[in-house]
């Protein structure tokens, strides 16, 4: 009887990682092994299967057409294992929570305390994510991501409506004044979405060109693009549930005279039935509902 080629189910986790990092240092950082570990493991696969995964660069790789569809096929499995193994040890009142860094440390961690009095048992562990897609299957209990405005997106659940304004500092609009009503064209932008989608959508909403915008400096976050503009660097396209902070305070003020645009969504996906994600869930939608 002819025996089945056999695979390394620690190199196939290997590669998982290596695809949803896009980088096999990030990998290593993320497996606690070298970059070169990594490599090793992923080129042994390679040669098993006689397939090419990764297209090299110089700091980076990319997945090949059949680096992408074996992704698709086995990160399901990899998560599902991790899961149940994870399960194995961890009790029934901890969740795990995956969001963007600029929703985890703008509203998510400072609002765990209102969780925390209603479910007093929970623990609640919270991973972030900077990269630009999330895995085809998070791990994690809980899964945020943002989703722009007339993109479908499948199994997420609606959270909350991104109605986003430019928001800048006092200081800075105060000396953009000369008598008149401030404009767009009268105060830097700021960039933190890829190719300034979120700029244009919002011009095309007010039917401003995109060249009326000044653009000055460049974030890869929103939480970062979102000091700079307090810091006086510029305004910034933001939703109220990552400015609340500072517009209680006063450090940001919204720019006069334009209404917020609908211009994207978070959604969230779960995991697991377990009673406290439920409880979750339930908690989250609750206070988005006192947002809106």
């Amino acid at each position: 009887m002819q025996i089945g080629r056999r695979v390394s189910l620690n190199a196939i986790r290997v590669f998982v990682t290596a695809a949803r990092t896009a980088s096999l240092t990030a990998a290593g950082t993320e497996l606690g092994v070298t970059s070169g570990a990594v490599s090793h493991q992923i080129k042994k696969l390679e040669d098993e299967l006689g397939v090419s995964f990764f297209r090299r660069g110089h700091n980076s790789v990319s997945l090949t057409d059949a680096g992408e569809r074996f992704y698709q096929e086995v990160a399901p499995a990899v998560a599902l294992i991790e899961r149940s193994a994870d399960a194995l040890y961890r009790d029934e009142n901890e969740i795990s929570v995956l969001a963007s860094m600029s929703f985890a440390v703008r509203w998510l961690i400072p609002s765990l305390d209102r969780f925390r009095s209603l479910c007093p048992e929970a623990r609640v562990r919270v991973e972030t994510s900077a990269y630009l897609t999330f895995p085809a299957a998070p791990a994690s209990d809980v899964s945020i991501r943002y989703v722009r405005a007339g993109d479908a997106v499948d199994g997420w659940e609606h959270l909350c409506r991104d109605f986003s304004r430019p928001v800048v500092s006092p200081g800075l609009l105060a000396r953009g004044a000369t008598g008149r009503e401030i404009s767009v064209s009268d105060v830097p932008a700021l960039r933190c979405a890829a190719g300034n989608w979120d700029w244009k959508l919002w011009c095309k909403t007010f039917d401003i060109p995109i060249t009326a915008l000044t653009f000055a400096h460049e974030f890869d976050t929103d939480d970062a693009a979102l000091h700079a503009c307090v810091a006086g660097l510029g305004m910034v396209l933001a939703p109220p549930i990552l400015t609340a902070r500072e517009t209680r305070s006063g450090a940001l003020v919204a720019l006069p005279g334009y209404e917020p645009v609908e211009i994207g969504a978070y959604r969230y996906q779960r995991r697991s039935e377990s009673r406290v994600v439920r409880q979750f869930c339930n908690w989250m939608n609750a206070e988005m509902r006192g947002l809106e």
